[in-house]
């Protein structure tokens, strides 16, 4: 055997002094002994050759460490031979080195510490441990949405309206009569342009009390005296805006949310309870007071959306008359309706629903000479359309004026809705009509006398619109083009859409809309509506909405 061998095995036995390694050590840490060897032969065979020591030397060495290396041997098996003999309750705790320690270690976290943290988090989640558990428990239940809608607006009036021959009856109301109004106030404004910008915003809360009831709030901008409009027109003087309650209410539901409820029940003031695809009764902005109940039953598919038959009543006052409460004014409404989904995915999809609004007590009632105790029969606010007539009756002051509706309003309505997908995208098939069954057009004449209203009482809208199903992230878009047609008397003008034809009833044409995601709930909404009245003094009205929408 060569002096190199001869002292690599001298090595591996003795450690050269330090302490001798076991079989398992020398198997774990086979790569490190094994770059040891190579260098200590290199070494000796180096110091033979350079002359630093002789061969005889070298294997004198070796062989003292071979005699170490067979004393020691000797040793760990007397040591190994007593050890197998365990003592009663005696535990055995092998020697592990440093390098495989930190090796296991290092593995042991990489393994084990994904799992760990995830534990430890639910657990800390559930148990509300740190942070969360600093935060009082009820916040959970709670969400907060808000939208903020900045709007730049152009009213447009053709060169053949004609100036003051369409009366503004809001303003008169509000005056107290037409003598008491300056007379360009007295005229609705058909013909100077208008460019503005306007803002909406809103900011709710609701709380989820229990699994099946919440209760919410809502704020919002806007007149305090328009029903269906909460848009602010800015350039107050950096006056503060007017915000009011805009929803507050409780809500019953039979089955916890994102479940399919078979009954539910909300009181207060909330939005529209109806299945109304546009704005031809209802604008998206009117909230409703008073309580209604949905009834559905289920046909087949899963999930709160699934094919279903709902039945929804309503009761809601108008106006609470105290001293002459079997006057109030009411609406009763009743919706029986079914939506239905089928195809791949069920993407398919088509609403279809009837209803029957009656209002109560909303037609004016002429005072008794010089009396203002019928004054309550008049409307709050009015904006277009509908026919009217003066109430006040007065006759020591020729200047006071009153005017309430002449006509009763009793609607039956009729929407549907198809949609269907396409990749990506969707198309849409929109349409509603109503016709005012409370209508008379003998008794409108004969109360209106001597002012000269135009007739009818039936209306419709019909809709296509194409794109992303929903624009809430950006390069997403949709577009929809319509047409609208609506007599004088087929709505309520203060209750209906607030923008086309400038609001109110007795109006016709078309309307573009255009909606592009910007990001993430941030959208643009272009609109251009273009129309004109059906009868009476000419009165066409076009209106383009440029608005940057965000949702939170």
């Amino acid at each position: 055997m060569s002096v190199g061998s001869r002292l690599w095995v001298a090595v591996c036995a003795a450690g050269l002094g330090l302490a001798p390694l076991s079989v398992v050590q020398a198997a774990t840490d086979q790569q490190s002994v094994e770059e040891l060897r190579n260098t200590v032969v290199n070494l000796l065979r180096a110091l033979v050759d350079q002359g630093v020591i002789t061969r005889e030397k070298a294997e004198a060495m070796v062989k003292q460490a071979e005699e170490k290396a067979a004393a020691d041997a000797q040793a760990v098996a007397r040591q190994a031979a007593a050890s197998d003999k365990l003592e009663p309750g005696e535990i055995r705790v092998p020697y592990v080195p440093q390098i495989v320690k930190d090796e296991i270690s290092k593995q042991v976290a990489k393994d084990v510490q994904p799992t760990v943290v995830a534990s430890v988090l639910e657990k800390a989640k559930a148990e509300r441990w740190g942070v969360p558990g600093s935060l009082p428990e009820w916040l959970d239940r709670v969400k907060v949405a808000g939208e903020v809608t900045l709007r730049a607006q152009a009213d447009l009036y053709p060169k053949d309206n004609v100036p003051n021959e369409i009366l503004d009856f809001n303003a008169i109301n509000q005056a107290g009569g037409f003598g008491k109004v300056a007379p360009p106030n007295a005229f609705l404004n058909v013909t100077q342009n208008r460019d503005r910008m306007r803002l909406r915003a809103r900011l709710g809360v609701e709380a989820q009390l229990t699994p099946t009831l919440s209760a919410g709030v809502r704020l919002a901008s806007g007149s305090l005296t328009d029903p269906s409009s909460e848009s602010q027109t800015l350039g107050t003087s950096s006056d503060r805006y007017t915000v009011g309650i805009d929803q507050a209410y409780l809500r019953k539901d039979s089955q916890p949310a994102g479940q399919f409820s078979h009954f539910s029940i909300v009181g207060g003031r909330f939005a529209s309870p109806w299945f109304a695809p546009t704005e031809l009764v209802f604008s998206r902005d009117l909230q409703f007071e008073g309580i209604a109940a949905t009834e559905r039953f289920g046909l087949h598919g899963q999930g709160a959306d699934r094919s279903q038959v709902f039945l929804t009543l309503g009761a809601f006052p108008v106006l609470e008359v105290p001293l002459v409460n079997k006057q109030s004014k009411w609406l009763l409404a009743a919706q029986l309706g079914t939506s239905l989904r089928w195809g791949s995915d069920e993407r398919q999809r088509l609403r279809l629903a009837a209803a029957y609004y009656d209002f109560l007590h909303v037609t004016g009632v002429r005072n008794t000479p010089d009396s203002t105790l019928l004054n309550y029969t008049a409307p709050a606010f009015i904006r277009y359309g509908n026919s009217v007539f003066d109430i006040s009756n007065s006759t020591t002051d020729p200047t006071i004026n009153l005017f309430g509706l002449a006509s009763h309003f009793r609607i039956a309505d009729v929407a549907a809705n198809y949609e269907v997908g396409f990749a990506r995208y969707s198309a849409a098939l929109t349409a509603e009509a109503v016709r005012n069954l409370g209508y008379q057009k003998a008794s409108i004449d004969a109360l209106s006398a001597p002012l000269v209203f135009p007739s009818g009482n039936n209306g419709y809208v019909a809709e296509f619109s194409f794109g992303d199903p929903s624009v809430n992230r950006a390069r997403l878009w949709r577009a929809r083009i319509g047409y609208r047609y609506v007599k004088s008397d087929a709505v309520l003008d203060a209750w209906t859409d607030t923008d086309f034809h400038g609001g109110g009833t007795n109006a016709a044409g078309y309307y573009l809309w255009t909606d592009i995601g910007l990001a993430h709930d941030t959208w643009l909404r272009l609109r251009y509506l273009s129309a004109n009245e059906i009868d009476g003094p000419r009165y066409g009205f076009d209106m383009f909405q440029f608005d940057l929408n965000a949702r939170f």
